[in-house]
């Protein structure tokens, strides 16, 4: 039985490229690799939230950071 806190938790099979996966676990520290994905997942929700906002308010939703985050992610792996 779950408490008021604790959330159901469900099993997930996803497929990934390996050394992506390998760089997640080893950031993922004493939490564990589920918790950092958890993480992870809902960052990029809120994110495509935000996303989905400034579209519908006709802003314009590049962000120069991210792209060069995801730009550094991809020349690392």
């Amino acid at each position: 039985m779950t408490t008021p806190k604790e959330q159901a938790r469900g099993k997930y099979s996803v497929t990934l490229p390996p050394e992506l996966a390998e760089r997640a676990k080893a950031k993922s520290g004493p939490n564990g690799f589920s918790n950092y994905v958890e993480k992870a997942l809902r960052d990029a929700l809120v994110r495509d939230g935000m996303q989905e906002y400034a579209r519908l308010r006709g802003n314009d939703p590049i962000d120069d950071v991210f792209e060069a985050s995801e730009a550094d992610l991809e020349d690392a792996a």
